[in-house]
């Protein structure tokens, strides 16, 4: 296996950015009450496959930054449509 370019390295760190962010969401509007309880475990489940798969597949940037974009949406749509 070769070494990392500075790219993949920069790109999975944004990714693991995104996921961080959408992990405090998550927690912060089950905290609020803004989310039913159902919601906040399906997306803790869903962020949990996304940073696992994430973690083992780091070097492919395009599906890493995308999956992780993807999380944000997810969570933002669907938390707007369950409140």
């Amino acid at each position: 296996m070769s070494e990392p370019t500075p790219r993949q390295v920069l790109y999975a760190l944004v990714a693991a950015g995104f996921i961080v962010v959408v992990v405090v969401l998550v927690v912060g509007s089950a905290v609020v009450g803004l989310s039913p309880t159902w919601w906040t475990v399906v997306m803790g489940m869903t962020l949990a496959g996304v940073a696992t798969w994430s973690i083992l597949n780091w070097r492919r940037t395009v599906p890493v930054l995308l999956i992780s974009i993807m999380a944000l949406i997810v969570w933002t749509v669907g938390t707007l449509l369950v409140t």
